[in-house]
């Protein structure tokens, strides 16, 4: 489930979470769009994951209960899973992990989207211990046929395996780099290969 601003500079994302935090209105809009997208979960057929994006800041400022609340009693079933986006600045990672704990408890999975982006990558990983991780698509995209590319993504997927992580490659935009997420043994990807967005 992503979520959008309204028609115009806005509805890109980036520029619409950007905003959001320059005003310091960052937590109340992340939870407005994860209720939103929640709701919209209720029309989507049964058996499909349920994944939707969260700020690490909105879940250390959140008691986990009142998160737990906002998701239906289905999260029991693994269902649902958040994703963190692995760039943002974590200050209070004790805080987050015991956050996350808690959400786990309830069914809740976590994921680390755009995984390899930032220089806290592995301390979050030992720590949060992610069901998922999101190869960034920067990794990913065009990959195939450069070693030293291809020997960087290894290393991460290995790091993936020893943490007993699924993982989904982002970007894959062509058949060789398909080919070659699945000789490296990553079962998920997503991008422009399968479609784009309308």
């Amino acid at each position: 489930m992503l979520s959008r601003g309204p028609e115009g500079p806005l509805e890109i994302p980036d520029v619409f979470f950007q905003m959001s935090a320059e005003r310091q209105i960052l937590t109340e809009v992340d939870l407005h769009c994860l209720q939103r997208c929640l709701t919209a979960a209720n029309s989507l057929p049964p058996g499909l994951w349920i994944h939707v994006n969260l700020y690490p800041s909105t879940i250390i400022e959140m008691p986990p209960e009142r998160l737990i609340e906002l998701f239906p009693d289905e999260r029991k079933s693994g269902r649902f899973c958040i994703e963190i986006v692995e760039h943002q600045p974590v200050a209070a990672l004790d805080i987050l992990a015991d956050h996350v704990g808690k959400l786990r408890e309830s069914g809740i999975r976590l994921a680390i989207d755009d995984v390899g982006f930032g220089a806290s990558m592995l301390e979050s990983l030992l720590v949060l211990e992610p069901e998922i991780l999101k190869i960034d698509r920067r990794y990913v995209n065009g990959v195939a046929g450069r070693p030293d590319r291809e020997r960087y993504l290894k290393r991460l997927i290995d790091v993936g395996h020893a943490l007993g992580s699924e993982m989904v490659a982002e970007g894959i935009e062509t058949a060789t780099d398909l080919e070659l997420m699945k000789e490296m043994g990553v079962k998920f990807g997503q991008g422009f290969f399968w479609g784009k967005p309308a």
